[in-house]
């Protein structure tokens, strides 16, 4: 009987074990990729793609994980095996590495010359899927040039996209002629070279093309002609004709003397109410009595501090002793820089020496640009653009070294070549008996054949126009 208890007692133990284990592989399980994975914001992401392994059939809370917000998720799957369920939680967190999608509408905008490019254009032609952008451009409307806009998108995570698109400031001027060589002699057996008898540049191609058609033999006497073409780089040209001409002899040429013109009748001639009269000078007037000038009637004296070329500065020889009299003998001084400069760090390196010799010298009347070797221009390979750039960089040095900056040009010059006469100091040139030049000038310089008591040479003779 004893024996019959212990083996039934055996048995349900079986049979319980056997439930239990029984129990226990019934029961639904499931298995994840790493808790925690890292899933880029607005992604999609299959739910399935994150269930390794499952004894059961899987049923996720929704299609594709919620990536929409940054930060830790939670995810739920519910596990069924035969009567049994279980519920299981995925951990995830979303991030935003994405930086954001800049789109640009045109990718070069085309612009005429004044034309404004306004903040509303340049917003319409940006958009962006997410955060916000800011821009900068050099944009200069009255420069015929490629700008560039330069955009930085930034999302709230701190993601930063950046991108550039051109604006182009159409050149619709054509090249300018200087010079252009129509009439030219040659001497039989000389050689030919078309650029040492025309002249020309552009407002915006420093190096505009020049083509000949036709051609000198300066083996043989006779007359030449030549039709010339000049194109810049944005497809405009000036046409011309000209003539060369090879003789066996070419007559010397004499320029004309002009008669002398007095100081003391250069004073009668433009007496006037807020008119003061006065010269300008270098080492080619030698030395200098500047009290015997002051006595003959002079108010003033512009005085070349020296030339640059290439960056080199070299000082006239004349300047530390004339600027020394003249201020002695009690003449308002103006001082002028004679510049053969072509960009703006040769122009700096010059202007260094200038300040240096000046070494804060007070000055009455401006320092001075003198730029005006427009006779062999191209050689310099700059566009009048950058032309008037150097004066503008000019301007800025000569006022933050404290002195009053003046621009030198004759009436063609401004008229053509230099812009913004109308806000720039101007130092006219024209020898007329009374300026044409429209524009606004404070000096006038209206010889070069002055005589003056003190000094030996021809002088230039200058009014300044002084306000009332």
């Amino acid at each position: 009987m004893f024996k019959e208890k212990k083996k039934l007692i055996f048995v349900v133990g079986l049979l319980l074990a056997a439930a239990i284990a029984g129990v226990f592989l019934l029961r639904p399980s499931i298995r994840f990729v790493d808790d925690c994975q890292v899933l880029e914001r607005t992604a999609i992401y299959p739910a399935e793609d994150f269930v390794v392994k499952s004894n059961g059939n899987v049923t996720p809370e929704a299609k594709y994980l919620d990536t929409e917000e940054v930060g830790i998720h939670s995810f739920h799957y519910r596990v069924k095996k035969w009567i049994f369920e279980k519920d299981a939680v995925f951990h995830y967190e979303v991030v935003d590495t994405t930086p954001p999608v800049i789109e640009i509408k045109e990718k070069t905008v085309f612009k005429d010359p004044g034309e404004v490019y306004s903040v509303e254009e340049i917003n319409s032609n940006i958009s962006i899927n997410e955060g916000t952008f800011l821009y900068e451009t050099d944009y200069n409307s009255e420069l015929s040039d490629t700008y560039s806009v330069y955009i930085r998108a930034e999302d709230d995570y701190g993601n930063v996209s950046e991108a550039v698109y051109e604006v182009v400031v159409r050149d619709l001027e054509a090249p300018f002629v200087f010079r252009d060589g129509d009439g030219a002699l040659y001497r039989v057996g000389s050689e030919f070279n078309i650029l040492d008898i025309v002249a020309y540049g552009d407002n915006a191609d420093p190096m505009p093309e020049l083509t000949i058609e036709g051609k000198v033999d300066t083996s043989k006497e006779g007359n030449y002609p030549l039709h010339a073409i000049l194109t810049d780089r944005s497809g405009n040209k000036t046409e011309w004709e000209l003539t060369v001409e090879v003789r066996k002899q070419i007559p010397d040429y004499e320029p004309e003397e002009e008669d002398p013109y007095l100081f003391e009748d250069f004073i009668i001639d433009y007496a006037g109410e807020g008119r003061e009269f006065g010269i300008d000078v270098s080492s080619w007037q030698g030395d200098i009595d500047f009290e015997a000038v002051k006595a003959a009637g002079c108010d003033f004296v512009i005085i070349r501090i020296g030339f640059s070329y290439e960056g080199e500065f070299t000082l006239d020889n004349q300047f530390r002793q004339n600027l020394e009299k003249a201020k002695k003998a009690g003449l308002k001084v103006g001082v002028y820089h004679f510049s053969y400069d072509n960009n703006e760090k040769d122009l700096l390196s010059a202007l260094d020496m200038v300040f240096q010799e000046l070494n804060g010298e007070t000055l009455e009347l401006p320092l001075i640009f003198d730029w005006e070797d427009f006779w062999t221009y191209q050689e310099y390979e700059m566009s009048f653009q950058d032309l008037n750039h150097l004066y503008d960089v000019f301007e800025k040095e000569v006022n933050a070294n404290g002195y009053q900056s003046m621009l030198y040009g004759s009436r063609y010059y401004l008229d053509h070549i230099w812009t913004h006469t109308d806000r720039r100091s101007v130092w006219l040139a024209q020898y007329t008996d009374w300026p044409s030049y429209e524009g606004p000038y404070q000096i006038w310089q209206l010889s070069d054949s002055g005589r003056i008591d003190g000094i030996e040479e021809p002088v230039d003779l200058d009014i300044l126009f002084v306000q009332q």
